[in-house]
């Protein structure tokens, strides 16, 4: 934060004007200072040093709405709802979106520490055990990966694109599908083994508290074309998740 100063000069009274004195000289710079010193704005170097810290850091609880869509010209699947997200477990509220071949099917999903519910159109709530996969995969694995393989697939800071904007920063790289196998569901990784799919092109935004942002996997093979979008926004503290009320 800029900081203004405003200096008063104070004169004897005479009837000869005194002569200006001459401005003071600067102060010399010292190492203290000179290691103190910010780095000017864009600096590539500081800004991956402060990925890196934001990577490396514990990733503190969180809430936030999650969407995610899915599609490869056959089928498209669209997730939507509010998560939390803490160390010891993942709860959220979701509903899912499935059109296939102009079929479409609504699903409902909640997940809290003890359980998970699911229902279907308007068909009663089914219980089950809480899944073995996350509502939202760990993204930092994949950032590392690709600094891993080329420190250059950081391209800086880039505007966040929700409600609250900022920026956040900003990898872009291909991976081997078996290093995403973790960020996609178990329909999506068949689908890539099906069509041999290799690699992905993948495009990771984190925001300055090192939370995913948003993150698009672009994967084609043989005239196949696989694309999953996931995102956050709107973060909040973490709350528990109560079991669906029309139970």
């Amino acid at each position: 934060m800029a900081a203004a100063v405003l200096a008063a000069a104070l004169t004897g009274c005479s009837a000869t004007p005194a002569p200006p004195r001459p401005a003071p000289a600067p102060p010399r710079p010292t190492a203290t200072s000179a290691s103190t010193t910010a780095p000017g704005p864009n600096d590539p170097a500081q800004e991956l040093a402060q990925l890196r810290a934001a990577l490396a850091a514990a990733q503190q609880p969180f809430s936030a709405i999650l969407s995610v869509q899915v599609t490869d010209g056959t089928l498209d699947v669209r997730r939507q709802g509010a998560i939390n997200v803490a160390p010891d477990a993942q709860t959220g509220a979701l509903g899912v979106v499935s059109v296939q071949q102009d079929a479409r099917t609504q699903t409902y999903l909640t997940v809290t520490r003890d359980a998970a519910w699911t229902r279907t159109e308007d068909r009663p709530w089914t219980r089950s055990p809480r899944p073995a996969q996350p509502l939202l995969v760990d993204h930092r694995p994949l950032a590392q990966a690709l600094l891993r393989a080329d420190p250059g697939s950081f391209h800086g800071m880039a505007k966040i694109r929700t409600l609250h904007g900022g920026t956040g920063f900003h990898l872009v790289g291909r991976l081997p599908v078996a290093q995403l196998a973790d960020a996609l569901d178990a329909d999506s990784r068949a689908h890539l083994a099906e069509h041999q799919v290799p690699d992905c092109a993948t495009d990771l935004l984190i925001d300055d508290a090192g939370r995913l942002s948003e993150l698009t996997l672009s994967c084609e093979a043989g005239g196949y074309a696989f694309r999953s979008t996931t995102g956050l926004a709107e973060f909040g503290p973490v709350a528990e998740t109560p079991p669906p009320a029309d139970l």
